[in-house]
């Protein structure tokens, strides 16, 4: 799915107390952030994960494209499901991959006008013989993202609805194809995405970057002891809108307290020269790095390693910590819209 390079830095000095101690109560009482309901979010997670592991060009994927377009259409009939069909000739595998968006009309809606994107990936990790062969269903990876997304758009269709547009795109072929980390097997979706979009005069005359103003990724999220990494290829006014919105909603301690530079489907957005922000709870999630020798392992081994294993179901998955992630992107796009857009 995604690599760490070097592990960040070790959580801040003096912080470690009053982590822990808010972890608990910060879900507790994410009810009372703002209107994004948790529990909705988790139901429909749950009936993605039901369909079973969705890998590229499955029949189960299309099942989850077809779930979603009847979700988005249940919450508004403006919200018409796209689909972008293709086949990567660079890995020889004939797969059908097909990304997925919405567009969610601002109220201030002109021909060419600014878009913010919110996305995620609806793939499920590729499994193998050995070592790697048993069932994954991926409900932090990334089917509660993908939830999530869903439960924003009742907002962004009514009370929350932004001056400008707002995408929302679910991106196949996110997870490498080869159980380890392969740049050139991995990101197929996001990397065709942006090129043809950018490539796109229609919709984008002056490139990509022009009209899209900014792009936030959702991945692993939702996990009972709930965290956001920083991101270090994340742009840094989007980091800092994101911290300032915790801030107000008092979550703040569940960002940024690990550093990490990753590898997503934010990355070919970024190449394109789009502010990207990933928001992602990865470190400690990998087995890998529940090792005594890591850093940090002493509040590491908190977190549950729940990363690329069987146990990525919906044990795993907090209603009250989509609540968190609802309600901060809800607080933070407005921001994004009166600094960024321009």
């Amino acid at each position: 799915m995604k690599t760490i390079a070097p592990a960040g830095p070790a959580l801040r000095p003096g912080t470690t107390a009053v982590l822990l101690a808010l972890l608990g109560a910060l879900a507790a009482c994410s009810k009372d952030l703002g209107p994004f309901d948790g529990a909705r979010a988790k139901d429909l997670t749950g009936r993605i994960v039901a369909i079973g592991p969705r890998q590229p060009g499955t029949a189960n994927l299309r099942k989850v494209a077809e779930l979603l377009a009847a979700e988005l259409k249940a919450v508004s009939p403006e919200l018409e499901l796209q689909r972008q069909s293709f086949v990567d000739p660079a890995l020889g595998n004939g797969i059908e991959y097909q990304n997925l968006w919405v567009e969610i009309p601002g109220k201030q809606r002109t021909a060419g006008g600014p878009i913010i994107a919110l996305a995620a990936h609806y793939d499920s990790k590729i499994t193998h013989p050995g070592e790697q062969d048993f069932t994954f269903v991926g409900a932090l990876d990334a089917a509660a993202s993908c939830a999530t997304l869903v439960e924003l758009a009742r907002h962004l269709t009514g009370e929350r609805r932004l001056d400008h547009d707002v995408w929302l795109i679910f991106f196949d072929g996110e997870e490498s194809i080869d159980w380890d980390w392969n740049d050139e097997k991995a990101l197929i979706g996001s990397r065709h995405f942006a090129r043809t979009m950018n490539a796109d005069k229609q919709r984008f005359p002056n490139g990509l970057a022009a009209r899209l103003k900014a792009f936030v990724l959702l991945d692993l999220l939702g996990d009972h002891e709930f965290k956001i990494d920083r991101d270090t290829e994340s742009n840094s006014a989007l980091l800092e809108i994101f911290a300032k919105a915790a801030e107000r909603l008092g979550v703040r301690e569940q960002l940024y307290h690990f550093e990490s530079p990753m590898k997503d489907d934010h990355i070919p957005f970024k190449q394109q020269g789009v502010r990207v922000i990933d928001l992602i709870d990865f470190r400690f999630r990998p087995p890998a790095e529940h090792d005594p020798k890591v850093r940090d392992y002493e509040f590491g081994k908190r977190y549950f390693p729940f990363w690329h294993t069987k146990d990525d179901d919906m044990a795993r998955v907090s209603a009250d910590s989509l609540g968190i992630v609802g309600n901060l992107v809800l607080e933070a796009l407005p921001v994004i819209e009166k600094e960024l857009v321009k």
